[in-house]
């Protein structure tokens, strides 16, 4: 099995003298709900659709109770209670709307929280490095030379589709990019397929990814070059 990753950063704080750093995880891949539902059903023997029924009425139920005031309990997963979030001009207030709100928050439980206990991760400080190895065709075989369906192959890759600026292109001679639709992303591979209308011809494909770093980071990209064919 393959072992969690994980690169340090300077903290932020100002106070101390001495830098401190922090650890933040490398995430393989992202699943979007259909994807996740679909992993779950596979691994506990219920449908994806009872999964997916059982996860909203969880989330009717947290949500009746807490505008009740209600913390609610997962057993063995997590405390759900409310917060409040932004600052006050005194001790009485006033709640400021779009200032102040009421958001839930998850502490883990244990067994749950302690389910990573006793795993070192590696160390990748340094930072990513998104590269294409081989880019392809599903239907044909052929590398480089696309139709529709394609797997992208290489390292750090795993753009999250949940990400406005985390996609896969074909860019033109001229600059003008098309989006893929992104099918699958991990860091290993990518499946994407081609949308249709798009002219035979050379591209460049680009893949843009935080490669699983989070969204406190900046988006690079892989590129290669590719041909549209008919």
């Amino acid at each position: 099995m393959a072992k969690p990753k994980f690169i340090t950063v300077k903290g932020s704080g100002t106070i101390a003298e001495t830098p401190f750093y922090i650890g933040v995880v490398q995430h393989e891949r992202t699943m979007s709900a259909a994807e996740t539902y679909a992993f779950l059903a596979e691994k506990l023997g219920y449908t994806a659709t009872q999964i997916r029924a059982t996860n909203k009425a969880l989330a009717k139920v947290l949500k009746r109770h807490a505008l009740k005031g209600n913390a609610s309990v997962i057993e063995g997963v997590a405390s759900v209670r409310q917060v409040c979030k932004g600052g006050f001009e005194s001790d009485i207030g006033p709640w400021v709307k779009g200032r102040n709100v009421l958001i839930l928050n998850a502490v883990e439980l244990d067994p749950f929280k302690s389910a990573l206990d006793g795993i070192t991760p590696e160390n990748k400080t340094g930072g990513a490095n998104p590269v294409i190895d081989s880019v392809l065709d599903e239907a044909t075989g052929v590398y480089d030379e696309l139709t529709g369906a394609i797997s992208i192959a290489g390292t750090d890759l795993g753009p999250d589709t949940s990400k406005e600026d985390e996609y896969v292109t074909l860019a033109d001679r001229n600059g003008a990019e098309t989006k893929l639709e992104v099918t699958y992303s991990d860091l290993l591979l990518v499946k994407a397929t081609i949308p249709e209308g798009v002219e035979p011809g050379s591209y460049t494909l680009k893949v843009y990814t935080r490669s699983g770093l989070g969204s406190e980071f900046g988006v690079k990209t892989a590129t290669r070059k590719v041909k549209v064919v008919e």
